[in-house]
């Protein structure tokens, strides 16, 4: 049976009457690594929550480049343009890891969020911090010298998964490909980058998985670009 610690984060947003029909109509699935939720230009037709694993949002284009739009965590919803009107997904989502979703249907959800107000207006805010979020990137990647965009989306990985013990974890398991996928450059480009930001010392690994050492270098080496 699926552990459903962050669905009952999620629900109890919704007033009582609500939440033991939203618990029923919610189903979980399990994703393998590489595996896809759906594709670009699939209906929009079911409101998703990640219980556990990370999944990917992106795009791949006609020359095979994939291009990132964000990472999805434990707790993160998507496919919630099902709320406002959206008639289809403008993006893929696959499976980063193994993951656990849960995920509930538009013909069960909206006529529940008619009835519940309050927890609709929570799932547009929950909307609404995504779309600040994405507002943030655009500004990191638009119109930057690449080495300022690396920083910018390191610096903003770490704003949003918190401070390791020994320097600040950034999100997934970020590689130098998902990182020019993330900022529309080339994977040879960020490498160089990222070779010499570790020659300074401001990032490493731990576990194998990149940190932040020197954050105050960072915002230095980001500032002065």
């Amino acid at each position: 049976m699926a552990e459903n610690t962050n669905l009952e984060d999620l629900i109890k947003h919704a007033k009582k009457s609500t939440r033991d029909k939203l618990r029923s109509k919610f189903t979980h699935q399990s994703l393998d690594r590489g595996q896809f939720v759906f594709f670009e230009g699939d209906p929009a037709n079911t409101l998703y929550l990640v219980e556990s694993g990370i999944v990917e949002a992106n795009v791949i284009h006609g020359d095979g480049k994939v291009y990132i739009f964000h990472f999805l965590f434990p707790c993160d919803i998507f496919g919630e343009g099902i709320i406002y009107g959206q008639e289809i997904f403008p993006f893929s989502v696959m499976a980063r890891e193994d993951a656990l979703i849960w995920k509930i249907g538009k013909g069960d959800l909206v006529p529940l969020l008619e009835t519940d107000p309050a927890f609709k207006n929570y799932l547009f805010e929950v909307v609404g911090r995504k779309l600040d979020l994405s507002y943030t990137k655009a500004r990191c990647v638009a119109g930057e010298r690449v080495e300022r965009r690396v920083a910018c989306i390191l610096l903003k990985s770490v704003d949003e998964r918190g401070i390791d013990d020994c320097g600040e974890r950034v999100t997934a398991h970020l590689t130098n490909r998902d990182i020019s996928g993330l900022i529309g450059s080339t994977e040879e480009t960020v490498s160089r980058i990222m070779s010499r930001l570790k020659k300074e010392g401001v990032i490493g690994l731990k576990d194998k998985q990149l940190v932040v050492l020197d954050r105050e270098a960072l915002m230095k080496y980001f500032d002065s670009l």
